[in-house]
């Protein structure tokens, strides 16, 4: 790196590579100095170049996640001290907090059913609203569990395929149903210290399954045609789930996480619908165009794709890469002549493939 001009990219990585190393090693040295000490009247943790000290009687309670757990004061006067899972003896201090001091997640859940109990919308009996939120959350757990069996089925081995794909645009749309079927009591988005069930699974695992399908099974011609068509399906779903989300969409609290779930799940939805629709439902007579593979290569991830890079064809005045099967990517080798099919499209934006 210290060869050739000194450009400012290069300034720029090796100032940043330091900075990294510098920042490294302070976390080094923080977390061999770094104590937690817990005394007559406080918490207190002791770092490397910071102390900070919380009372125990301004200790509100505490909050745990999959890495720490946050000791939270009454007021803003004190510090919130946060404790790692790495911690030395983190469940014994896990224990002496609960022993101590409320679990304010659990509180919050806790208040929260007790006001859905109460509300005389749900029932005009406290056990009709058991009876109502019981079956709200079966309902919830059970299209929940359906969604993230279709995901994994769209991601995993969407076979037999037709039906894979039919699922994946099917069971979103019973999630949504579940919103109007249990109204004032299903939320679309996920909240970690919500009672209200949610069946934010149903609609986005299934969807993100499609979209993967999407982008590995098929390539449009132009995606500009499809555009306005999945916009106009985000639009409409988009409203729908918000129509039956409305009495959430009411509190102040709420409406800020519910829009924007709902905005990301009727894009995603949408673009990811159309295009399936578009594709597997497509009865059209394919059009043969011949090309010739000049060269191939895979890009892996947590998936992995494998491009052919064909000579141009048909429309295209190009070469470029497409994308193709594994199976047939390891069958197919440069020089070789392959068919590309071009389809018009269920929604008549054409697409292709390339096969036997």
């Amino acid at each position: 790196m210290f060869e050739g001009e000194w450009t400012g990219i290069r300034i720029g990585f090796i100032a940043g590579a330091w900075l990294f190393g510098l920042f490294f090693c302070y976390c080094l040295y923080e977390t061999a100095k770094g104590r937690h000490i817990i005394t007559e009247d406080s918490l207190v943790y002791q770092g490397a170049f910071r102390r900070k000290e919380l009372p125990l009687d301004s200790i509100k309670g505490y909050r745990i996640d999959q890495q720490y757990t946050y000791v939270e004061p009454r007021t803003a006067a004190n510090p919130k001290i946060r404790i790692g899972y790495t911690s030395e003896k983190y469940s014994e201090i896990q224990q002496w907090l609960s022993s101590r001091f409320p679990d304010l997640d659990k509180q919050e859940q806790e208040q929260e059913e007790g006001a859905i109990l109460d509300d005389y919308n749900l029932g005009h009996t406290a056990s009709v609203r058991e009876e109502n939120l019981a079956a709200a959350r079966k309902t919830a757990k059970l299209v929940n569990g359906v969604g993230l069996a279709t995901g994994a089925w769209l991601f995993l081995l969407p076979n037999p395929y037709f039906w894979a794909i039919t699922a994946g645009l099917a069971v979103p749309l019973a999630g949504i149903a579940a919103l109007f079927w249990h109204r004032n009591i299903i939320r679309p988005d996920e909240q970690k210290n919500s009672a209200y069930p949610s069946v934010a699974a149903a609609l986005f695992a299934p969807t993100f399954g499609l979209l993967l399908r999407d982008i590995l099974d098929y390539e449009l011609l132009s995606y500009t045609p499809i555009l306005p068509i999945a916009g106009t399906v985000a639009a409409l779903v988009g409203a729908v789930v918000l129509l039956g989300s409305r009495e959430f969409m009411q509190q102040q609290k709420l409406r800020l996480s519910i829009n924007l779930s709902v905005i990301a799940f009727a894009l995603l939805y949408g673009y990811s619908s159309t295009v399936a629709i578009n594709c597997v439902f497509d009865e059209g007579q394919p059009v043969r165009h011949k090309a010739e593979v000049l060269s191939k290569h895979y890009s892996s991830g947590k998936t992995t794709t494998y491009y052919l890079h064909v000579s141009p064809w048909g429309a295209r005045t190009e070469a470029e890469d497409i994308t193709v099967s594994e199976e047939y990517y390891d069958r197919i080798q440069p020089s070789t002549t392959i068919n590309i099919y071009q389809l018009p499209g269920r929604l008549n934006v054409p697409w292709f493939t390339a096969g036997n």
